[in-house]
């Protein structure tokens, strides 16, 4: 888990001070004019592997206030369900590193006690400064930077109090932090094409433990052209080097390579001729990734010989000469592109991962392994990705009722978990 940094910015002529600093006592008034507030109100903090989360305390000083000014958080107010402790909330923060007015970071940490109210409470001491006089209106900023334990929901409130460096009061304010679920800076998407052609894309609400996505939006019309259309490899829209590139295959049997943008707005490049003689495929299936190959393919022709093309890494060339894996995948009525290999259902519903041994030529695929079973109802099959940047993935399956289920897979194995996305997905005729 991602530590805690906290961090303090001072627009006023202030210098460190070393001096530690006690609880203050509760109860104490605020002598004007010193103020303090939360910038913003409420801050939001995000849980898990998420970039930490900025809340900002101002302080604004009268003219002739100098020596100590000192900084201290208060939380005794806590979300529950296990989280009620000064000790338990401790545990869920792990590491702080504290600064003053941009300088170097240095260890500090929340501490638990108790006050003359008998209240249990986790404070943290800012960093400390000393001002020097000027004129009215000087601020100090004080900054905290945090995210948290992946199962620490709901609110923390307390207290900052701003006090000189007898501990007298000087300025008091509310303090709050709301923990919520962390939204992905990579996100993973899954396109349907409708009986018109048009293509839609579907992108992650960003949520963890969620298996909902935004709304789709239109990539564009024309791609009933098609007979074929298949992902190389997984697609991310935001900060990931796997932008989905497709490949589309025509009625004339000529393959179209459509390179990834990761952007939502515009997700795919326009369209390369990747060459002719597609037409003697029965199945085309992008081979996952692993081991740094994100767009290889594989193809099975009529008589259950399976090829496998290795990317290039070139859109305008972008895969080598075909080899082939072998005989007898015609025992399989779909194949479906997953990490590290693909994964090939057979007439009796059973769900069977083909891992790949990229460390190979000219053959990257392992002995077979049960995935699972009960497969047999679902008319599609996609993945669906690693949901949300979380550990393990996603693979999406489409029964009869047209209701999409999202199956969790951790490593090659299914973990017995599913979520059901919605209904409604038979108005799709492919699912990529």
């Amino acid at each position: 888990m991602a530590g805690i940094a906290v961090l303090a910015s001072v627009t006023a002529p202030l210098a460190p001070a070393s001096a530690a600093t006690p609880p203050a006592k509760a109860g104490a008034e605020n002598p004007a004019p010193v103020t303090v507030v939360q910038d913003g109100g409420s801050a939001d903090v995000r849980i898990g592997e998420a970039p930490p989360s900025k809340v900002r305390f101002t302080a604004t000083l009268p003219a002739g206030l100098t020596g100590d000014v000192k900084a201290q958080l208060a939380f005794n107010r806590y979300p529950g369900a296990g989280w009620d402790t000064p000790a338990r909330m401790i545990s869920g923060f792990g590491n702080v590193a504290c600064s003053l007015n941009g300088g170097s970071a240095a260890p500090c940490k929340f501490f638990g006690g108790r006050t003359e109210d008998d209240d249990d409470t986790t404070y943290l001491d800012l960093p400390t400064a000393v001002a020097v006089p000027g004129t009215t209106g000087r601020t100090v900023v004080w900054e905290f930077q945090m995210n948290a334990a992946d199962n620490l929901f709901g609110s923390m409130s307390g207290v900052i109090r701003v006090t000189d460096a007898a501990g007298t009061a000087l300025a008091s304010a509310p303090a709050k932090v709301d923990f919520v679920k962390a939204v992905a800076s990579v996100r993973p998407t899954f396109y349907g094409r409708d009986a018109a052609g048009v293509l839609w894309q579907y992108e992650s609400d960003g949520k963890l433990d969620s298996a909902l996505y935004k709304p789709r939006t239109r990539v564009g019309g024309g791609w009933n052209i098609y007979d074929t259309i298949v992902r190389t490899g997984p697609s991310y829209n935001g900060e990931s080097h796997l932008k989905g590139n497709l490949v589309a295959r025509d009625a004339a049997g000529q393959l179209w390579y459509y390179e990834g943008t990761g952007n939502a707005d515009r997700p795919l490049k326009n369209r390369k001729l990747v060459g002719g003689g597609w037409g003697q495929y029965t199945s085309i299936v992008g081979m996952g990734f692993g081991e740094g190959r994100g767009s290889d393919l594989l193809a099975r022709d009529r008589d259950g010989v399976l090829w496998y093309y290795r990317s290039t890494g070139s859109s305008d060339r972008p895969f080598q000469a075909r080899v082939s894996l072998g005989g007898g995948w015609n025992q399989y009525t779909s194949l479906t592109a997953f990490p590290n290999g693909i994964l090939a259902r057979d007439a009796a519903g059973v769900l069977w991962i083909f891992e790949g041994d990229f460390r190979t030529a000219p053959g990257p695929i392992k002995p077979r392994r049960q995935f699972g079973t009960g497969f047999g109802p679902f008319t599609a099959l996609v993945y669906g990705g690693e949901k949300n940047g979380r550990p393990g993935n996603e693979l999406l399956a489409r029964d009869r009722d047209g209701i999409l289920w999202m199956y969790e897979a951790k490593g090659p194995n299914l973990t017995g978990k599913r979520l059901q996305v919605g209904g409604g997905w038979n108005i799709y005729n492919t699912l990529i």
